[in-house]
């Protein structure tokens, strides 16, 4: 898992795999479940900010997926971290 995401625990387990972090004081979500037709874990990834405002990172169908459980949340978490940190290079070009 993406050392920057704190606070991390699975909150469910059985058809649907949900684990939840913080990162920068956002609420991370990353909700996997099994897809025999892929034989991957198809996942989506949810961001909740303190003014109860969240966002859905993948579309509907999922595009996202993964061939185990654990990596469906590592590259969950680490899709969200990008998502929520700032650009460095756009902020060193003074964009």
């Amino acid at each position: 898992m993406p050392s920057r995401v704190e606070n991390m625990v699975q909150t469910e387990t059985g058809p649907r795999h949900v684990m939840q972090g913080t990162y920068l004081g956002v609420r991370v979500e990353v909700v996997a479940g099994y897809d025999i037709e892929t034989d991957g874990w198809l996942f989506h990834i949810y961001v909740s900010r303190s003014s109860g405002q969240t966002d859905r990172l993948s579309d509907l169908p999922t595009k996202y997926w993964a061939r185990s459980l654990d990596s469906a949340f590592d590259q969950g978490f680490e899709l969200a971290v990008r998502h929520l940190t700032p650009n460095e290079d756009a902020s060193e070009k003074g964009a």
